[in-house]
């Protein structure tokens, strides 16, 4: 520190004359916009905890943009309560009339009395002896009165009155469960979080164990046996999913549980349960199961572990393929992209309105979709297809993004489901075609394999048309699907574009 600068409660922050200087940067305090921070106050400066300081007039907060690569800056509370103004922890503060959080954020609490941070009971294992209780306090979470808060916002559906924080990002009030700041499916009644020996914590219901705030549906044999020692430790603890999986019910129908491919199906009913494998996205097939109650998605992760994921609580006979990765339960539209992607609900779609195109592209009465996504701008109703191209009157796409070419639309052609004519201008997807290299003027396509002009005869190779050397493009023409000859000798589709690949490391 230079003998102008002067101390302040922070050994981080420096005054020098009228300047407020950050040692970390060696400048004076910066807005989001790297202008200059006004302090009303230089000398006043001093640090209330935490990232939360005071010029005497104003809080004035240090934030940051980013997690992995951070960029600090700093903002003023215009309108705060200096003398009620009281910091909670890192993230939160609050004064008389309102609380807040460090992103700038202001919570508009009916109760700022009772705003404070989420406390939680926990354990923590010490190197010798047995595990110990410790009270720790959420980093994220907070509660009034009326509600509580993750990362600042309201989390919607809380009670705060009945709210308790629980270890792993998860907090309950009395009818529900929340990670991560969303409700999630756990039945609260029996819910219970534990170590496990001197492994993770562990949280589970009677229906089944929760993880990453999702129910684990699917559980091999190991799985389940990994639970012995959390149950064991916890007699008091009846009628949970686990007990009913070492002493199966001699009902099936009351057991609750199915066996699918190796795989033991918690929480399903046996007299309905069923199966459908049905084409999602790339040609491949998906896996859906459930039984009258629901349809859940079921990925495999290994050959000795999967998962469901609760899809609809419409019966698994409700759900049809509409094609092209589209699928419905008569109540709502899926879009299912591969085999290992969980399908995602398209919102506001009436499945009674939705027709599904070509090509991943899909209609309802207002909008058009391509691979499950609402394209803006689109007129559903305009829409040509062709390949791998798609256009109306405003806008063109190249599977999904936009292709801006020189003519009107109406004048387009697509001669090959690869190549699109638009006048003068030959493009392979979204790429250009030199005019230099291909003569459009007598450039025909023979088959999805082959093409030729007065010049040469070119295979549909994996990147653009490329000549087939030594062939007469008089005489060229289709034998059959993936052969060609000309006067001279026959071509093979798969080795010319094998040969004529681009090369690969």
């Amino acid at each position: 520190m230079t003998a102008s600068r002067l101390p302040t409660n922070h050994p981080s922050y420096f005054i020098d004359g009228d300047t407020v200087i950050w040692s970390h940067s060696d400048r004076a305090l910066w807005a989001k916009d790297g202008s200059p921070l006004p302090i009303a106050h230089p000398q006043a400066f001093r640090c209330m905890g935490g990232r939360w300081f005071t010029d005497g007039e104003h809080v004035i907060v240090q934030a940051q943009q980013g997690s992995g690569t951070v960029s600090y800056y700093f903002y003023r509370i215009e309108d705060a309560d200096i003398a009620s103004f009281e910091v909670l922890n890192e993230r939160y503060a609050r004064d008389a009339r309102q609380a807040y959080f460090i992103t700038g954020k202001t919570i508009r609490t009916r109760s700022p009395q009772a705003f404070r941070p989420l406390v939680y009971p926990d354990w923590r294992w010490p190197q010798s002896g047995p595990l110990e209780p410790v009270t720790c306090t959420h980093a994220y979470y907070a509660v009034d009165a009326e509600s509580a808060y993750f990362n600042g916002k309201r989390v919607i559906g809380a009670d705060g009155a009945t709210v308790v924080g629980l270890p792993g990002n998860y907090i309950a009030d009395a009818q529900h469960v929340y990670y991560l700041g969303q409700h999630i499916e756990a039945d609260r009644a029996s819910l219970v979080v534990a170590p496990n020996g001197a492994g993770p914590l562990r949280m589970t219901d009677k229906i089944g164990p929760i993880d990453d705030g999702k129910r684990k549906t699917a559980l091999d044999q190991a799985e389940v046996e990994r639970w012995r020692d959390f149950f064991t430790a916890l007699p008091a603890l009846q009628d949970y999913w686990w007990h009913r999986l070492q002493a199966p019910a001699a009902s099936s129908a009351s057991a609750l549980a199915v066996e699918y491919d190796g795989h033991r199906l918690t929480g399903l009913d046996p007299d309905t349960f069923a199966v459908q494998e049905l084409p999602v996205g790339h040609g491949l097939a998906g896996v859906f199961c459930g039984d009258a109650h629901g349809i859940h998605w079921l990925h495999r992760y290994s050959q000795s572990e999967c998962a469901l994921t609760p899809l609809s609580p419409w019966p698994i006979d409700s759900l049809q393929a509409l094609g092209d990765g589209y699928l419905s339960d008569g109540a709502t539209v899926f879009f299912a992209p591969n085999h290992y992607e969980t399908p995602q609900a398209l919102r506001k779609v009436d499945p009674a309105g939705f027709t599904v195109l070509q090509g991943y592209w899909a209609r309802d009465a207002s909008r058009a979709f391509y691979r499950g996504k609402a394209k803006k701008g689109v007129d559903p109703y305009a829409l040509r297809i062709a390949g791998c191209y798609a256009w109306d009157d405003a806008q063109l796409f190249c599977d999904d993004k936009p292709l801006k070419v020189a003519v009107p639309h109406a004048a387009l052609q697509v001669p090959h489901p690869s190549f699109l004519l638009a006048g003068e201008q030959l493009f392979f997807g979204r790429r250009p075609v030199s005019a230099k290299r291909v003569h459009l003027p007598t450039l025909e396509f023979l088959d999805a394999d082959f093409a030729r002009d007065r010049k040469h005869a070119y295979i549909v190779g994996h990147v653009n048309l490329v000549v087939i050397e030594g062939a007469d493009p008089a005489s060229f023409r289709v034998l059959e699907t993936g052969r060609a000859a000309d006067a001279a000798r026959e071509y093979d589709a798969a080795a010319l574009k094998e040969t004529t690949a681009p090369a690969t490391d």
